[in-house]
């Protein structure tokens, strides 16, 4: 197979070069493409755990807590302490990281429309549920691969 018709490499083709397009976007902000979805996560629920916010943007608790690190220093979002289990950790946006919203919006919703340019609403849609259909046969194939992996194993 020719490196060009492999999934993968033309998925990471295409997300490390909107990637740098989205990074450099929000540059003069100087927030990150993944410091924005956490951002958002805050923006659209309020304090959250940072297992919830891991979950809701698909990476993995570790790289979450340098991220939220990072993003602590900067003064954008702080680490709360539950009154009732000093072991619980909420993730709550600091002011700063609130008066971000409308330009982070702003340079977030104009990357999105230069990227599509030229493709129709339709064709937008579509390619969302490709990718959507392609991260599904992979959470299947991880489900069944894990699931005959564990019934094979011996005890």
């Amino acid at each position: 197979m020719e490196l060009g018709e492999c999934i993968n490499f033309s998925v990471t083709r295409a997300q490390n070069s909107i990637f740098q397009y989205f990074k450099y976007k929000l540059s003069h902000l100087d927030v990150t493409p993944v410091q924005y979805t956490v951002l958002k996560c805050l923006w659209d629920n309020g304090d959250q755990l940072p297992t919830q916010i891991s979950q809701a943007i698909c990476l993995d608790s570790s790289t979450v807590t340098g991220i939220l690190s990072r993003m602590e220093k900067k003064g954008l979002i702080e680490r709360v302490h539950s009154e009732t289990d000093r072991r619980m950790v909420n993730i709550r946006i600091m002011p700063a990281g609130a008066a971000l919203r409308p330009a982070i919006e702003k340079a977030i919703r104009e990357a999105n429309e230069e990227v599509l340019r030229g493709m129709p609403e339709k064709d937008v849609q579509q390619l969302r549920a490709r990718l959507d259909k392609i991260v599904e046969n992979v959470d299947t194939l991880a489900f069944t691969l894990e699931y005959s992996v564990a019934v094979s194993s011996p005890s």
